[in-house]
């Protein structure tokens, strides 16, 4: 028979669990609690014996023979707020799975800001970027499918410390010159930008009325790109916002 100890958290978690506002789903502890303290009432009142006592009948009082008062016998009540839990218990450990296989993704759209992917770039081996971007690396060079006119080249850190992070940088062939041992762009956005820690490199550029870049693409003037490079797939990802 529950204690009056185990009747007041009953109570308690029966409010956490049923009252306006309730909280106990995010707390499994107390949810294991209430789903132990209902079935233990449950299993006290199945077997809890009778209340009505049986009193001594006089034979010189009675004219016919009375049958026995029978025992009451109340079936345990299972309670469909019972059901309701356990059935959000497993919804809430299915969700924790899915969460946990869904961040071992990488999340190639760093600041989360629900752009729209549109592209992903394969690489190009047929294309090389100017010598310039990747002076003293004799390896390591990679260079993207091109979109929209634009290119990218993703190449070693030059900073060769532990745990140096991969750089990139976008650009539109179209405008750039090659002077020697230089460039000349005649464009906005020649962007080189290195990943840092669990952050990948990645170009953010807003091709606005003007902008010598937009006269190269099919995009309306005020598009937002983003590019961001993909260690895990060796893609780069384009973004529109």
């Amino acid at each position: 028979m529950p204690s009056i100890d185990d009747d007041d958290e009953l109570a308690v978690l029966r409010r956490r669990a049923y009252a306006p506002g309730a909280d106990i789903s995010s707390d499994p502890a107390a949810l294991r609690r209430l789903i132990e303290l209902e079935s233990r009432s449950s299993d006290d009142v199945a077997l809890a014996p009778s209340e009505v006592e049986e009193e001594p009948v006089d034979p010189g009082d009675v004219d016919e023979p009375v049958d026995p008062p029978r025992r009451r016998f109340r079936m345990p009540r299972l309670r469909r707020s019972t059901t309701i839990l356990l059935t959000a218990a497993v919804l809430v450990v299915v969700c924790a799975a899915t969460a946990l296989v869904v961040v071992q993704r990488v999340q190639t759209d760093p600041l989360q800001v629900g752009a729209t992917q549109i592209a992903r770039l394969a690489p190009d081996p047929d294309f090389s970027p100017p010598s310039s971007f990747t002076q003293g690396l004799s390896s390591g060079v990679t260079s993207y499918a091109q979109f929209q006119g634009f290119r990218v080249a993703v190449y070693a850190s030059f900073d060769t410390g532990e745990g140096a992070s991969k750089c990139m940088t976008v650009w539109q062939p179209e405008l750039l010159q090659e002077l020697g041992n230089g460039t000349s762009y005649n464009g906005r956005y020649m962007i080189p930008s290195c990943g840092a820690g669990v952050f990948p490199p990645s170009a953010t550029m807003l091709l606005s009325d003007g902008t010598p870049e937009l006269r190269n693409t099919d995009l309306p003037a005020g598009t937002a790109l983003q590019f961001v490079y993909d260690a895990a797939n060796d893609e780069v990802v384009v973004f529109e916002g």
